[in-house]
Parts: C-alpha cells; structure tokens; sequence
C-alpha cells in the first residue's frame, strides 16, 4: 500500500502539470490568413489631423493606461482608483481613464467622466491591448501568440465587440517584429512609446507601420502601476484637443488623431515638489496644420531641435533652437510627422498628416483591411496543435496505466 501511495503521489502534479500544457496549446488554435499586401499612404489631398483644432479650447493632459487596485483578476497597483486619481490631479491631468487587466474599473466620481476600457490579455508574450467601450469583457486569450495571424485574430475578435482596438507597447511586446507591424491593421492606436528612457523616443516600430500605410495615431502613457514612484507617474502623457472630459470627445479626438503626445524626464529625480512644479510649465504647441500643401507647427517655447519625420522613419528636416517648423509635401511624401526635442530630456511628438483622396468610411486615411483565411494551412497550423495536445494526453494516460500493476495489497 505504502508504495502504491509513493507511485501516486508523483503520477497526479505530474498528470496535472500535462493537463495545464494541453490548455496551454488548446488556446492557441486560431485562423491563418493571406495578408493583403499593405502600401504606402497615397493621394492628392494631405490629411490634417488637427483640421478641427480650437486653439480656444487648450489641450487636455490625459493617462489613457492606468492600473489600480482590481476587484476581481490580477492586482498590479496596490492602490484603488481614487487614490490613483490624486496623484494624477496633483500633476495637472484632466483626463484618466482605468484600464486593469481582463476588468471594467468604474470611474471614482463624475459619471459623466468615466471610460469604459479594459486591457485584454493573459498570454506570455505581452500582447496586450486596450478594448474602449466593449460589449463585454473577453477573457479568452492565446497562451503564446507567436505568429502575425495569431495576433490578428485577438485583434479582430476584440473589436467586434468594441468601439476600436489600441495596440499597446509593440516595443515591449515579444515575438512582435517589423514583419508583423508592416502587415497588422484592425486596430486604431498604439503607444508608440512605452520605455521610460530618452532612447526609446525614436519610435521604430509606430513609423513601420506608417510607412505600409496603417494610419495609427500614437497616445503615450504612464502603463501605471506604482502611483508612489516618481520615476513611474508622469512620465508620458498625451493632449487631446476637447470641449469636455467625456467619452464621446475623446473617442472623436483619438481617432481623428487631434492630440500630440509627450515623454517626459522625472523632474527633481524623486524630490516631489520640484517634480510637480515642472509638471505645470510645461512646453506645447500652440497652433499646428496644414496651409496648402505646407505643414507647420508652433510651441510655446523653442526647442533644441525640431525633427520632420517620413516614409521608412528618415528624418527629412531638422531645425535647431527654434519653436516654429515646417514642411512642405513633396511627389514622394507618404506621411510627416513632426518630433520637438526640449534642453530638459521633455519630447512632443504630433500624429502624422499623410496622403489620401479625401474622402473614407473612418473619414482618416485609416483602412478596414479584409483578412481572408487560407483554409489548407488553418487546417495543417491547428491539426498541428490538435496532435500535439494529443500527444500530451496519451503521456498522461501513460503515467496512469504501466504494464506492470506492482502488489498494492497490505
């Protein structure tokens, strides 16, 4: 009996330890698809995402990625949305919106102010997105979405049941190449930045997707999790052009892409009272468009250099010590974007003007791409996964069942 009870003991963690990996690639079955070829932005007409500017308006500080305590999933703030909510206001923000993993957070005050958002996402490789105005909160997820089509799939069920997609920190997801930049679409923002040092400001990974003409507005944020560290609270943030704090403004300036975005330095480097000052005399555009086929921009106060930035990332245009900019479109302009770089490490970045005909369904230059499914390989990709996970099974049925049944009798 003795030994029967030693046999099992290691037979069931065991069993169970298999049972987990066969859900682990039972999750990943999914569609393959034969990606339209993507092609750079074109037209005569030169898409302005601030043509609706109102410089009378000003611009509102926003967090649209902000962690706090969750009720139900996983906790990554130890602090509930109140609390984190202070801080920021203690900052200058206007607008914050709560977006834990896998659960709806409701806003702590004025309903009026609250965005419904989530972040979807459980899996190993990080990819991660935000889900504005869902249905329902999705708790599937792919374990390990190694490949484009994988991605594409999470990207296309999430917004069917969604307002629109934002695609979070590409730099820091893994298995993400330039390959699936070039080729993924369905989604309507992304952060473009995501690391918290000046090098990450270049922002490889948002101009690949510019480049294939994926018009994609980048909104930078904290991805706050420690509202008490000052390295990790403002430190990127975004300025949406808006009459009011609620939902349907800022839904209506995202995607139109009428805000600019900034990194920010930690200012006092933990002395918090230097840090907040600094935090309310910061640099901004004070009027930016499109005159003709010229783009411009003017800031509050001259930058150490101004960057125009387009097709494949190339910097076209750099102009030092100044606050004014601009850039006229010339025959093989897709896109611009414009980067300002301040003496104090702080970056403003806008969204980019591109080419188009004038006229689309989303009213950018922004396209609903079709993702035909390649039945052969859907078949071959999942019988793979299927084989596998039947493999699994039959190593368990193995730790059960042995040819020799040892004397378990007292």
């Amino acid at each position: 009996m003795k030994h029967c009870l030693l046999n099992m003991l290691w037979k069931v963690p065991v069993s169970i330890v298999l049972m987990m990996v066969v859900l682990f690639i039972i999750s990943n079955v999914s569609p393959i698809y034969d990606f339209k070829e993507t092609v750079p932005f074109s037209g005569d007409a030169i898409y302005n995402p601030y043509s609706a500017l109102d410089t009378s308006l000003g611009w509102s500080r926003t967090n649209l990625h902000t962690h706090t305590h969750a009720a139900k999933w996983i906790n990554e703030c130890e602090f509930y949305p109140d609390s984190v909510l202070a801080f920021y206001e203690k900052y200058g923000y206007d607008v914050v919106t709560f977006s834990n993993h896998m659960e709806l957070t409701g806003y702590p005050g004025d309903f009026d102010r609250e965005v419904r958002v989530y972040e979807h996402g459980w899996n190993l490789a990080k990819h991660h997105n935000l889900v504005f105005n869902p249905v329902k909160v999705h708790y599937w997820d792919m374990s390990l979405p190694l490949f484009c089509s994988q991605k594409q799939y999470k990207i296309d069920r999430l917004g069917k049941d969604a307002d629109f997609v934002f695609f979070n920190h590409p730099d820091r997801t893994n298995f993400t190449d330039d390959g699936d930049m070039a080729q993924l679409t369905g989604y309507r923002l992304t952060e473009a930045v995501c690391g918290f040092g000046y090098d990450d400001t270049r922002c490889h990974k948002w101009d690949v997707a510019l480049s294939t003409g994926h018009y994609v507005p980048s909104a930078i944020s904290d991805d706050l999790h420690k509202p008490r560290r000052s390295d990790k609270i403002a430190r990127r943030c975004s300025f949406l052009n808006i009459s009011r704090p609620h939902y349907d403004d800022i839904r209506e300036a995202l995607l139109a892409g009428r805000f600019y975005s900034m990194y920010l330095p930690d200012f006092g480097n933990g002395d918090l009272s230097v840090k907040e000052a600094a935090n309310h005399n910061l640099a901004e555009i004070t009027d930016i468009g499109v005159r003709g086929g010229t783009v411009y921009m003017k800031l509050s106060r001259p930058a150490v250099c101004i960057e125009t930035i387009g097709q494949g990332g190339e910097i076209l245009k750099t102009l030092n010590d100044t606050s004014v900019t601009d850039f006229t479109f010339r025959p093989g302009d897709t896109y611009i974007r414009m980067t300002a770089r301040f003496a104090d490490s702080t970056v403003i970045f806008t969204n980019p003007f591109a080419r188009w005909k004038g006229t689309s369904v989303s009213g950018t230059p922004y396209v609903e791409y079709e993702h035909k499914v390649n039945l052969p390989l859907t078949f071959l990709f999942n019988l793979a996964l299927v084989l596998m996970a039947a493999g699994v099974v039959f190593l368990i049925r193995k730790c059960f069942s042995s040819g020799h049944k040892p004397d378990c009798r007292c």
